[in-house]
């Protein structure tokens, strides 16, 4: 017997506004780009990926998550225009990704799937509710 999960998401705002303090700037310097967009996220309070649901099953195994891109806007923006190596940060495009797929443990089949890029949350949320109504009748 499966039992499907629901977890509650709460969206954050996709713009990156804070700037990274002098001290931590410093450790960012001497790191790559990537690393220095999840400190952003950090200092601006802001979960990358989010789980929306997860089974308790044997039978299946379910993958299904938002991710949050963020783009950069005010005193983060300014910080990373006057960092050459950060600058790669500014092509990021303020988007969610929703992903849910529900696969098949001993064929590797994939029972289900939903892939969804947009900006406005409420499409993601009812996006999420969607999938998780879908998954419930398959389940």
């Amino acid at each position: 017997m499966s039992e499907l999960i629901v977890e509650k998401v709460r969206l954050k705002n996709q713009y990156i506004s804070k700037k990274i303090e002098a001290e931590a700037i410093k450790k960012v310097l001497a790191s790559t780009y990537h690393t220095a967009y999840r400190i952003y996220l950090i200092v601006n309070g802001i979960k990358e990926l989010q789980e929306f649901a997860n089974i308790v099953s044997d039978e299946y195994t379910l993958t299904a998550y938002v991710k949050t891109e963020c783009g950069f806007v005010g005193e983060a923006k300014d910080q990373i225009w006057a960092i050459t190596h950060l600058q790669p940060l500014l092509r990021k495009n303020p988007k969610y990704i929703l992903r849910c797929e529900l696969r098949h443990n001993m064929t590797n089949n994939v029972i289900y799937k939903c892939v969804l890029e947009h900006k406005h949350q409420m499409t993601v949320y009812n996006q999420i509710q969607e999938c998780i109504n879908n998954l419930k009748e398959i389940i």
